[in-house]
């Protein structure tokens, strides 16, 4: 199989250039020598210009939207093209190897895009590779006892991730001869330098809900929703879950669904990012200190205790948090390594204590419950809440403004009772009383919304969100809610772009990196 290949290759694009559309044929194998999208070299940055927004000064494309270009999506049963990475996350002057099954063998190839605004398309190509020859690697074998699926699959291709390329989330397309296509997702880290703002992509609960293969025969996820037969959960669910695995469907996670808009605006609004993953949170959380804010974004539902620790470390030595998501710090797990060595390659959550083997501080439960003991709120302001159910738009309510006159409010034009269509959901946070509150500078700890839905058994119930600021000085934002990025962007199918949304989270970054 090719490793370290590289194939010129020349194709018609759809790129934005100077904010017109044109066709242009690139070629796709100087982006992996030069670095990075569109093959045009970016105009100088100013002194106050972040790396980001130079970036998504080069040509933007939509192509990596395959399904947009004549391309069908690779299915779980037949799986036409399926494909996962070494790593999640790789440093710029790296490498990352991809490993890719094509059924029936056939040529493919491998396009490469970093993930932002670029004119508003959304993604700028990186490199391009192939074609190749592919091949039928061998089905992933189960784990009877605990579930875990782990591929053994022959390497395809070894990335050699040029050091100018810009730190970001990218998205390697696979296509094959027939037409079908996937991804293969990572983030590209600049561990050379402290962003103002540091991203952590969710990919541990992406894992957790990844029930790959999703062909009603095999798949394993943590979730009772998986196939076969039961395992030692006591029902089909997995207790272990392997990174050395496609995601199931389009192979991009739950990046598509709950974080890409967030992605496309923070680029489009020119803040300085850094991007990293759950993963280097747990192995080098103190990286994060010299940054100004760490996001997390989305659906961040597991964590393991040296990521909680990191984050807790982090606001006690100044660093604010925002937490643009809902169901946050919900399940404690642990990392194990693969087969072969290769360290925080299994994800482990048996979620009952009375079945887990390592029992005290790192017993991979709740985090509210014993003997974890470490509820959420106290970190993030707020706790789990429920599911909606029967929200007003689908399995999302509006939210409802609370204290406007609080300095997140400022300039949006919103009051106390304004709503934001649609973007509560579709599992949201409250404030537990009976849970301890953040310990707080000045009492500042504030609820910004209390938003009412009907929860997953049909009760009314509601969501909030809120802000306080520790006593180290840092400020610590929580909306409460999953779907607050449908409200930034419009990219996504329920996204629902509201100004005063993206005012108020403007003022929350600008605040942060102030």
């Amino acid at each position: 199989m090719p490793v370290l290949g590289r194939a010129l290759r020349g194709s018609a694009r759809r790129v934005l250039v100077g904010g017109m559309l044109a066709l242009s044929v690139t070629i796709a194998a100087c982006h992996g020598c030069g670095g990075g999208g569109g093959g045009s070299s970016s105009p100088p940055a100013t002194a106050d210009e972040s790396r980001v927004a130079r970036e998504n000064q080069k040509p933007g494309t939509d192509e990596w939207q395959f399904w947009r270009y004549g391309f069908t999506r690779a299915d779980d049963t037949a799986e036409q093209v399926k494909g996962y990475a070494s790593a999640t996350s790789v440093d710029h002057g790296g490498a990352i190897t991809f490993f890719i099954s094509v059924d029936p063998p056939q040529p493919y190839t491998i396009d490469v895009y970093r993930v932002g605004w670029y004119g508003g398309l959304g993604g700028a190509l990186a490199a391009s590779v192939g074609p190749f020859d592919g091949v039928r690697q061998p089905e992933c074998p189960l784990d009877a006892k605990t579930g875990l699926i782990a591929c053994d699959w022959q390497q395809s291709y070894v990335l050699q991730v040029p050091a100018s390329w810009t730190t970001g989330v990218y998205l390697a397309v696979v296509r094959n001869q027939q037409k079908f296509a996937g991804f293969i997702v990572f983030v590209v880290r600049d561990d050379e330098r402290a962003p103002a703002i540091v991203y952590q992509q969710s990919v541990t609960t992406y894992q957790a809900y990844n029930s790959y293969p999703a062909d009603g025969r095999r798949g394993k996820s943590l979730y009772g929703d998986s196939f076969g037969a039961p395992t030692i959960a006591g029902n089909t669910r997995a207790i272990e879950v392997s990174f050395d695995r496609p995601y199931a469907g389009d192979g991009a996670g739950q990046f598509l669904a709950w974080e890409v808009d967030f992605v496309r605006w923070l680029e489009r609004s020119g803040y300085d990012v850094g991007y990293t993953t759950d993963i280097d949170t747990h192995v080098n959380g103190a990286a994060m200190l010299g940054a100004r804010a760490f996001l997390s974004v989305g659906h961040d539902e597991y964590w393991s205790r040296e990521m909680v620790d990191a984050v807790e470390q982090a606001r006690d030595h100044g660093v604010n948090l925002g937490f643009f998501g809902g169901n946050e710090v919900y399940w404690q797990i642990r990392f194990a390594p693969s087969a072969s060595g290769v360290p925080n390659r299994i994800m482990v959550c048996y979620k009952d204590a009375a079945l887990d083997p390592v029992q005290g501080a790192t017993t991979t439960v709740r985090w509210g419950l014993p003997p974890a003991g470490r509820p959420p709120q106290p970190l993030v302001g707020l706790g789990f809440g429920d599911i909606i159910a029967d929200g007003i738009h689908g399995s999302y309510a509006d939210y409802v403004v609370q204290h406007a006159d609080h300095w997140v409010y400022a300039g949006s034009s919103l009051h106390d009772g304004d709503a934001v269509r649609g973007i509560v959901g579709y599992e949201a946070d409250f404030y537990d009383p009976p849970t301890p509150l953040p310990v707080q500078r000045d009492a500042s700890w504030t609820l910004l919304s209390t938003s009412p839905y009907r929860d997953f058994a049909g009760q009314p119930s509601h969501a909030n969100s809120a802000v306080y600021q520790a006593p180290s000085g840092a400020w610590v934002f929580a909306a409460g809610s999953i779907g607050w990025s449908l409200g930034l962007d419009d990219f996504s199918d329920r996204a629902v772009p509201d100004e005063r949304l993206q005012r108020v989270t403007r003022n929350v970054l600008d605040r942060f990196v102030r």
